[in-house]
């Protein structure tokens, strides 16, 4: 075998180990005309020993090494209008991660450019782009798409990864009640698509859409088709493709120059493309400053097909007593008289960090503060100074030695004078309370309980809006919850449900009861191995491995927690059956 045999064979091994990768190496060679200085004088014997090495290399165990773990066997690429491509080995675990064109690099961004996914199962990582995708807001409206597509030469491999991945991708959406469509296609490589989609930035799964779409009309751009989302690629090939269509960009530019918000600083918008529909159009919807607006543009021509605004008249409220809106102090005296008439207990305390922000859409305000390590908030009716909601978590006043806030913030519609003394109490007429004791007392005598020992309380909340107590507790193996009225102290709702043999809760959320399974009870062990297999993965991929026992609507549950990658996991187990009855995977921040 002489020199240039062996280089033959070298040449051949590299190729079929990395087709994909050698052959655009050699094309961007190729065409970078100097960037590469060859000569012609040359070591033989040593080139011979390095094909020699390199060959013993592939055809041994280190080459048997480095086609399953780095070699690239699998290109799989996620296209909406972000087009993100992942390259895998033949563990299904991912080498490399990047960002197409500049959505995609946008999506990317919070996983560190895709390095993040580095080293996760396949799976994995397409459950965190999509996730990511969701979030951006790429698949809110109703036609909404997303393409994968699997490109390897290995073509059973290719249609196995294609089924799983559609079944990934549809059980993310669903989980985030999201209706978008689900494209799919399975390639194997070709030069031609590789260039056309490197010189769009795009992938070659979405080259190859653009190509069904030029099959029915040679006279479009591919370039100009490459901005396009797969959405409106899509609805392109179902009409037969029978002109250019001005993209959703041009379509939000038309919409906005109609409604006259062509400048607008703050703007909401979506773009809908219903290409399909018999009057092919663009669906926009635009909201500035309270007013809604919608227009449907033609999708060829641009034209202004129809429009609708809702701009809602917002009467200026007046105050009866002084013919003018309320200031933002004066919300805050109403709020503070309020307080102070609920709970005259606090009367001593000072009143910490005020917060009152007007509401424009109900002509309200709401003032926000401390108390004795509890926060208030109250719902001010911008016009007449009444209390119209609020809500608190009051728990037992701690003494508190800080400086009381001097005054209350600056908020529109117009600029409070600051307070500088303290607010002084009034004792408006209000409905008597019974009393945190009295309602727990209530709440005991209707479960019929004796000994208030015996119970664990797990709630006492007093919820003033509603005018009622909130109760939960716990005695023997029943949970109880009630509403007690905090007038009277009358029972407005009442209801127990047993809670078999887990007695008492835990500050952690625990009970009694230890980590071993009880009868009818899988154990902790079988919930994170049930938890696992739905996920995909398996004890080693994953670090953070939680498991809580708790009870749910008199059930026995399982709630499993773990991470894996750049994903964070929440699962829900049935106790008994092992059955998954809630489950969610997102990035974890």
């Amino acid at each position: 075998m002489n020199e240039r045999d062996i280089e033959k064979r070298l040449r051949g091994a590299i190729e079929r180990t990395a087709p994909d990768g050698s052959a655009r190496l050699l094309s961007e060679v190729t065409g970078r005309k100097g960037a590469v200085k060859m000569t012609k004088r040359r070591n033989r014997w040593l080139g011979l020993v390095a094909a020699v090495l390199a060959l013993a290399l592939i055809g041994g165990a280190g080459g048997l090494y480095y086609r399953q773990n780095y070699a690239v066997a699998t290109v799989v690429s996620l296209d909406v209008n972000p087009s993100i491509e992942l390259q895998v080995n033949r563990a299904e675990k991912v080498i490399a991660c990047s960002g197409l064109n500049a959505e995609g690099r946008e999506i990317l961004s919070s996983m560190n450019g895709g390095e993040d996914l580095k080293g996760s199962r396949l799976n994995v990582a397409v459950n965190a782009i999509v996730g990511a995708i969701v979030r951006a807001g790429y698949l809110d409206s109703l036609s909404s798409a997303i393409l994968i597509s699997v490109e390897d030469n290995d073509q059973a491999r290719g249609e196995r990864l294609q089924a799983q991945l559609v079944a990934e991708v549809d059980g993310v959406l669903k989980a985030a009640a999201n209706s978008a469509g689900v494209l799919s296609q399975n390639m194997t490589a070709d030069r031609d698509l590789d260039r056309q989609a490197q010189e769009n930035n795009i992938s070659s799964g979405k080259a190859a859409l653009i190509n069904q779409v030029i099959a029915l009309n040679s006279a479009l751009d591919f370039a100009a088709l490459s901005k396009l989302s797969v959405e409106e690629l899509r609805d392109l090939i179902a009409i037969g493709a029978p002109a250019m269509p001005i993209g959703r960009d041009e379509a939000l530019r038309r919409a906005r120059e109609a409604a006259g918000l062509a400048d607008a600083a703050s703007l909401r918008y979506e773009v809908d493309p219903e290409l399909d529909d018999p009057t092919p159009r663009y669906e926009v919807e635009l909201e500035s400053a309270g007013a809604e607006y919608d227009y449907s543009i033609h999708a060829f021509t641009g034209e202004v097909l129809a429009s609708a605004a809702n701009i809602p008249d917002i009467p200026q409220y007046q105050n009866p007593n002084t013919d003018r809106l309320l200031t933002a102090q004066e919300a805050f005296n109403a709020a503070a008289e309020r307080f102070h008439a609920d709970y005259p207990e606090l009367a001593g305390y000072n009143i910490f960090d005020i917060d009152t922000e007007y509401r424009a859409a109900n002509n309200t305000y709401e003032v926000d503060f401390d108390v004795a390590g509890n926060d208030f908030e109250y719902i001010i009716d911008a016009a007449t100074g009444e209390v119209v909601g609020g809500h608190t978590d009051y728990r037992a006043p701690q003494p508190d030695t800080r400086e009381p806030t001097p005054s209350a913030p600056d908020t529109p519609p117009t600029q409070p004078t600051q307070p500088t003394q303290p607010v002084q109490p009034v004792q408006p007429d209000t409905p008597a309370d019974i009393g945190e004791a009295a309602a727990k007392a209530a709440a005991l005598q209707k479960a019929g309980i004796a000994d208030a020992d015996s119970v664990t309380w797990i709630k006492c909340q007093r919820d003033w809006e509603d005018g009622c107590y909130d109760l939960e507790f716990e005695c023997g193996s029943t949970v109880y919850e009630c509403e007690v009225r905090c007038a009277d102290g009358a029972v407005t709702d009442y209801s127990s449900e047993p809670c078999d043999d887990l007695s008492h809760h835990h500050g952690d959320g625990q009970r009694d009861g230890g980590d071993q399974a009880s009868s009818g009870d899988i154990g902790p062990d079988a919930a994170a191995q049930a938890a696992l297999t739905h996920a995909g993965l398996t004890a080693a991929d994953v670090r953070g491995l939680a498991v809580e026992r708790d009870w749910e609507g008199g059930r026995l549950v399982y709630e499993v927690e773990f991470r894996s990658g750049v994903m964070e996991y929440e699962y829900k187990i049935d106790a008994a059956t092992a059955s998954v009855l809630e489950h969610e995977a997102e990035i974890d921040d």
